[in-house]
């Protein structure tokens, strides 16, 4: 029998995050650009200027952000999950 957890393939606590993550975890919840915005608590024009990277992801967007998460509640491994499709895109040449 065949374990799904081994000790070897923790995820780390403490994930740094940048602009790229806000829409695939808006996507997840199934969240408007408005709705996310409140969970962030910035205007929603905000957050479509952080998705397209015309404005800095600062430690203040960064501390919005993780706020908004854990409102959610994004799991560990969603984030896992979304940091290795974007890592994958990235491999790939996609934007």
């Amino acid at each position: 029998m065949r374990t799904l957890y081994t000790t070897n393939s923790r995820l780390p606590y403490n994930q740094e995050y940048d602009h790229r993550f806000i829409k695939p975890v808006r996507h997840l919840r199934n969240k408007t650009l408005s709705d996310f915005a409140d969970y962030m608590g910035v205007d929603h024009s905000t957050i479509a200027k952080l998705e397209k990277g015309q404005i800095a992801f600062t430690p203040y967007y960064q501390s919005k952000f993780k706020v908004a998460i854990a409102k959610l509640r994004v799991s560990n491994i969603e984030l896992a999950s979304v940091r290795k499709t974007l890592e994958m895109k990235e491999q790939r040449g996609y934007k």
